[in-house]
């Protein structure tokens, strides 16, 4: 009788322990919270670490909300079809880091996060197929730099994301599917990195990676409410990423806050051999991360430019200039100076326009990628085109592409090479004349067309690219290397469309710029779920309470 009395008396305390911890969780006792509900969607890699070390979050468990997130509304609900490849392994593989956590500790703040990059970052253990039925089901033999720097940080790939076939487009259409924008299914979700912009905002892991030729990292983060870092030209190696451009190609972060795409940054950048113009990062990385730079209060003791020859004139976009004003009110009630208009003196887009891109690289490019790759029988342009499985426009494009001849022969070429450096000087100019920190500009909303889902192979949007519209002149960071951030500034009310605000740097200044945006966005907190994907059942961490 006694040991039933024992027994019983022994259980009965644990349900009680048990009951106190769900109550003080649940805000139901007078005493003080133990801990906190984090919805999914809110919580940043700083949260999940806090639920880690406290024993109420395994990876495991993550992976698995990312994954039934995944399950209802990429392939069912709205459809967003932004996953290329979900890793079959991702469960087996949390459960290994959580024992390794458990035995070792973690190995970064990384340990058993999930990350999602594009479809065109080489992984040794899934598929990278660029978008493109041509390299469908390739496998490269080893990752790209940047993940296996992830990876050895304890990061998770969890999938793979669609994209614009080739990097080429800003409409979110390859060769297997039209990824939607979560915000508004009959809107473009951005390129070429839609399926990071779109999986990202609707919490199907916790970064996403994108790849910019022109402002592909920026334009999704911006039509899905994130945060996008297209860094310094230098700063990260885009070794092991299926190209476009030598000179103008960049990798970086895409997330639902400043705080976890600074602290993927950190993992990826610093100088790779693979990549020469790495060693340019050489003493521009910070030793101890870039979550010191996370300063609430930065945007008080700041200079900034306001480049409104940069805003464009056109009336359709006026809503979105409206919600760009308020956030340039927000900065300056922070306390920033503004130099409010930043003078320039020539015309901008034109300028823009006359440099245009870095015509006859994509050749040069691919071939050197292709060249590293094993896995398929694709190993030149020509290939790619003798394939034919390229979309209509692009097949065209890279049949064009094709026949360009050395670089070092072609004069239109090296007057873009001229024409770039004299433009970064510039614009670097503008940065020392006025002593400013950063300048800010609208980021594009004009792109936003209206997709024409039924035929995707047949131009999966319609209307065609202004260089004149607002916010186009976010090709200042893409001719000149520098880095730029953009941030969610509000939405516009008729279609609920997000907007961003860039805040543009000097080269290798990315720590101002994340203090500068950090900043903003405790002010102004622009950050929501879509309509479309909203929170699952139990979609929540207990995070130890302040």
């Amino acid at each position: 009788m006694k040991k039933l009395i024992h027994k019983y008396s022994f259980s009965l305390c644990i349900c009680l322990l048990v009951a106190g911890r769900l109550t003080a969780a649940d805000g139901g006792s007078e005493a003080k919270p133990k801990f906190q509900r984090v919805p999914l969607a809110e919580a940043t890699i700083l949260q999940i670490n806090a639920a880690f070390d406290a024993g109420t979050l395994t990876s495991e468990e993550l992976v698995r909300m990312y994954i039934n997130r995944i399950e209802a509304y990429d392939r069912q609900g709205p459809n967003l079809h932004s996953i290329r490849y979900l890793r079959p392994d991702a469960i087996e593989a949390a459960k290994a880091l959580d024992d390794e956590r458990q035995t070792m500790g973690p190995r970064s703040l990384l340990h058993g996060i999930p990350i999602l990059p594009k479809d065109n970052y080489d992984t040794y253990d899934m598929p990278t197929t660029g978008g493109s039925k041509s390299l469908e089901g390739s496998y490269p033999d080893r990752d790209a730099y940047t993940i296996r720097r992830l990876r050895e940080a304890g990061a998770l790939i969890l999938a793979k994301t669609n994209l614009d076939e080739f990097n080429s487009g800003s409409s979110g259409t390859s060769g297997f599917d039209q990824v939607l924008n979560p915000y508004n299914l009959t809107k473009s979700p951005g390129g070429s990195s839609a399926g990071s912009g779109a999986a990202i905002a609707a919490v199907f892991g916790q970064v996403g990676l994108g790849t910019e030729t022109g402002s592909s990292i920026r334009n999704p983060s911006t039509k899905n409410n994130l945060v996008g870092i297209a860094p310094t030209t230098g700063l990260i190696s885009r070794a092991g990423i299926l190209p476009s451009s030598i000179a103008l190609d960049r990798g970086g972060p895409m997330a639902r806050n400043v705080t976890d795409a600074a602290i993927v940054l950190h993992t990826m950048a610093g100088m790779d051999a693979a990549d020469l113009f790495t060693f340019a990062s050489v003493g521009n990385v910070p030793e101890d991360g870039y979550t010191q730079f996370l300063k609430s209060d930065a945007l008080k003791y700041s200079r900034i430019g306001v480049l409104r020859a940069n805003f464009g004139s056109d009336a359709e976009d006026q809503e979105a200039l409206e919600v760009v004003e308020t956030a340039i009110k927000a900065i300056s009630d922070s306390g920033a100076t503004l130099l409010d208009p930043l003078p320039v003196g020539i015309d901008l887009f034109q300028v823009l326009k006359d440099i245009r891109s870095g015509g006859g690289e994509r050749k040069e490019a691919i071939n050197n990628y292709l060249a590293g790759r094993s896995d398929t029988p694709i190993k030149t342009l020509t290939d790619i085109v003798d394939s034919g499985k390229a979309l209509g426009k692009l097949q065209e494009g890279l049949k064009k592409a094709d026949k360009s001849g050395p670089l070092h022969f072609n004069r239109d070429y090296i007057q873009f090479v001229r024409n770039r450096e004299a433009f970064k000087s510039f614009m670097l100019s503008l940065f020392e004349k006025h002593d400013l920190d950063a300048i800010i500009y609208p980021y594009q909303t004009k792109l936003e067309y209206t997709l024409d889902v039924a035929a995707p192979e047949a131009g999966a949007v319609n209307g065609a690219a202004n260089y004149d519209v607002l916010g186009r002149g976010t090709r200042i960071s893409t001719v000149t290397g520098f880095p730029a951030i953009t941030v969610p500034a509000g939405f516009t009310q008729s279609d609920g469309m997000p907007v961003g605000l860039e805040f543009l740097g000097k080269p290798f200044t990315e720590p101002r710029l994340i203090e500068l945006t950090f900043s903003f966005e405790q002010a102004t907190g622009h950050r929501t779920l879509p309509a479309s994907t909203p929170p699952l059942e139990n979609e929540y961490i207990l995070v130890p309470a302040p």
